[in-house]
């Protein structure tokens, strides 16, 4: 999934607040979901957009420039483990 140029330059600047509760969105469905983990690695701005959020270019830069995938990918698995997601979310959902 790409995403139009257009739509992410047109669109409303968001506040602090927002953008708060945008990264933390992304950070935990990232944790918590491998195969998004890796679709956010790879293009954030189609992955963010499959959560209703449009990023900035500078949010965009800031993922893939900025955030140290490597060291979240050694413990990412480890974390997910100690989740124990299979209790908690129906993998039917």
């Amino acid at each position: 999934m790409s995403v139009d140029s257009d739509f992410i330059e047109e669109r409303e600047e968001y506040g602090h607040m927002e953008r708060q509760l945008a990264f933390k969105l992304l950070a935990s469905h990232a944790m918590v979901n491998a195969e998004f983990f890796e679709r956010l690695r790879a293009d954030p701005a189609a992955a963010a957009v499959e959560l209703h959020i449009a990023l900035t270019p500078d949010d965009i830069d800031y993922i893939q420039n900025k955030v140290q995938w490597e060291v979240i990918d050694e413990r990412a698995q480890e974390i997910r483990a100690a989740l124990n997601l299979e209790e908690v979310v129906n993998p039917s959902w």
